[in-house]
């Protein structure tokens, strides 16, 4: 079971990928117009950097774009819906086109892809994608030409990745949008920030010294034994020459670069400090003096007759006759001692570099204007825009009746489509409704493209809550529907409203000498009987 475990670890470790990062100072081309950043570590490896956001197009090569006129249905007003994708990428032709070109310029070298780009920070990962256009960006004013605009907000950082544009128009923005796309820079553009992590080199200090001494001694003796007292000649010389340089360069980016080099700065100066101390001291230092060659001395030379000491003692020290012969001795020494020291403290680091660039939807109309994927008219007076309402209304003889009689009443709906399903709708009327004055309800359904005058019909039902009935009475009852193709339904009870109106006398009342007489009214609803007054 260990052996398992360590191998799938093993595989997970090879399979982990490579950091990506390019240059910031070093490398850098311009090639077709497009920046090319070099690896940080392979000097033949590219990464380009696309100029400006591009319309998308999908797998088929197709643009991603959709801009539509419509004209309302009767008195509802025009406009226009604009929709499109953005990404940031090269066309597959410009990439070969690149390679080829890099290729003349750097033999050898390759194109690896787009460069790894990041969100910008402080906007949390989001944000980073904008419309710059004047007839999009005034949305939800009252005199704006835009009445809604939903852009997705992010920016297609990764390859494949896309942004959203929507936009839902009035009728001046959308002719002045659509008039924008017949020239070569129209209203729209799209706006792109982040940045890409870059390899820079924010420190470096280069100490160098290079140090000589060179010791000279040159002496020289010449005697002529020629039978005459000895002579000494001495001709001494001592040079002692010392050369030393030392030269400390330091390239410093830290403060512009934000890079912690306080160690760094210490070291350096610790290493300066021992090494004039360790080179230049002449009295401990490497550059110390060497010992002196002795010059020539009395007796260096044989073959003098040396006195007796008994010739000494009665004839003193003076020098003695030389044997009849010539010698020549000659001294030289040269010391040459020579030293160099070289350290580089280098710290390297990784900046963010920003990128804000910005592409301009331009020229469309021109290219794909003709062709109606793109660019087209709609009219919503077409069959298979058009809606119909019809309004179901409490008929204003029952009104009172929900304050005393009637629960609610609900209203089932349903429009039955050809090929499509139905439309189905349910609305209610209760007390509440009533005392608010809401005594008229709505419901519409799509025409759907049926043509003949049959789109107009529907089918209702009503069913009626009564109080003190436990079920509401339904009208039809069972499974029939009312069929009807009116605009308006008047809502009436299951039950006849009657009037009854009492006229009493009260000439007769007098002389039947009848002071009061009570009459009591009883009706049967919905079967039940019951006094109603």
């Amino acid at each position: 079971m260990k052996r398992y475990v360590l191998f799938v670890m093993m595989v997970v470790v090879v399979g982990l990928p490579a950091i990506t990062q390019v240059k910031y100072d070093e490398g850098r081309l311009q090639l077709l117009g497009v920046q090319l950043l070099q690896d940080y570590k392979n000097e033949k490896a590219y990464y380009y950097l696309p100029q400006y956001p591009r319309l998308s197009v999908n797998p088929d090569g197709q643009p991603e774009l959709l801009c539509i006129k419509y004209v309302g249905e009767g008195d509802q007003p025009s406009g226009g819906l604009f929709h499109a994708l953005m990404e940031f990428s090269l066309p597959d032709t410009l990439v070969l086109a690149l390679q080829t070109a890099l290729d003349e310029t750097v033999p050898g070298a390759v194109v690896m892809g787009p460069v790894p780009l990041l969100p910008l920070e402080g906007e949390g990962g989001a944000a980073g994608f904008q419309i710059v256009s004047g007839v999009l960006s005034d949305a939800g004013g009252e005199t704006s030409f835009t009445r809604s605009l939903i852009t997705s907000g992010y920016a297609p950082l990764l390859p494949g990745s896309k942004s959203a544009i929507a936009a839902n128009l009035t009728p001046e923005g959308a002719t002045l949008l659509w008039n924008s796309f017949t020239g070569p820079t129209s209203d729209v553009s799209a706006s792109l920030h982040a940045c890409y992590e870059a390899w820079v080199n924010g420190y470096n200090a280069v100490v160098s010294a290079e140090m000589s001494v060179v010791y000279e001694h040159f002496s020289q003796l010449y005697n002529v034994q020629q039978n005459y007292s000895k002579r000494e000649i001495r001709d001494i010389v001592d040079n002692l020459k010392r050369d030393g340089k030392i030269k400390v360069e330091v390239f410093d980016r830290s403060k512009g670069l934000d890079i912690p080099v306080a160690e760094m700065e210490r070291i350096l100066n610790l290493v300066t400090d021992k090494l004039v101390e360790v080179l230049f001291n002449i009295e401990t230092g490497w550059s110390k003096a060497p010992e002196k060659e002795e010059v020539v001395i009395a007796g260096q030379i044989k073959g003098r007759q040396q006195r007796g000491w008994v010739t000494k003692l009665f004839k003193g020290s003076g020098n003695a006759k030389y044997y009849s012969d010539d010698q020549f001795v000659l001294k030289k020494r040269t010391d040459v001692q020579t030293n160099t020291f070289y350290l580089n403290l280098s710290k390297s680091t990784t900046i963010k570099v920003p990128v804000h660039t910005s592409g301009n939807l331009g020229g469309l109309f021109e290219s794909m204007g003709s062709d109606p994927d793109y660019f087209r008219f709609v009219d919503l007076n077409d069959a298979a825009f058009q809606h119909r309402e019809v309004f179901f209304q409490i008929d204003g003889e029952f009104v009172d009746a929900f304050r005393s009689k009637i629960n609610f009443v609900s209203v089932n709906f349903r429009k039955q489509h050809k090929n499509q399903p139905a439309t189905t709708k349910e609305i209610f009327f209760n007390y509440s409704d009533i005392e608010n004055g809401d005594q008229i309800k709505q419901v519409s359904f799509p025409r759907l493209g049926e043509e003949s005058a049959e789109w107009l019909n529907y089918d209702y039902k009503l069913n009626w809550s009564i109080r003190g009935l436990e079920s509401p009475l339904s009208v039809p009852a069972g499974d029939e529907w009312i069929r009807s193709d009116a605009p308006v339904v008047s809502l009436k009870p299951p039950f006849v409203k009657a009037v009854v109106e009492i006229d009493a006398d009260r000439t007769l009342f007098k002389e039947a000498g009848i002071v009061t007489a009570i009459v009591e009214f009883a009706s049967v609803l919905a079967g039940n009987k019951e006094k109603v007054g």
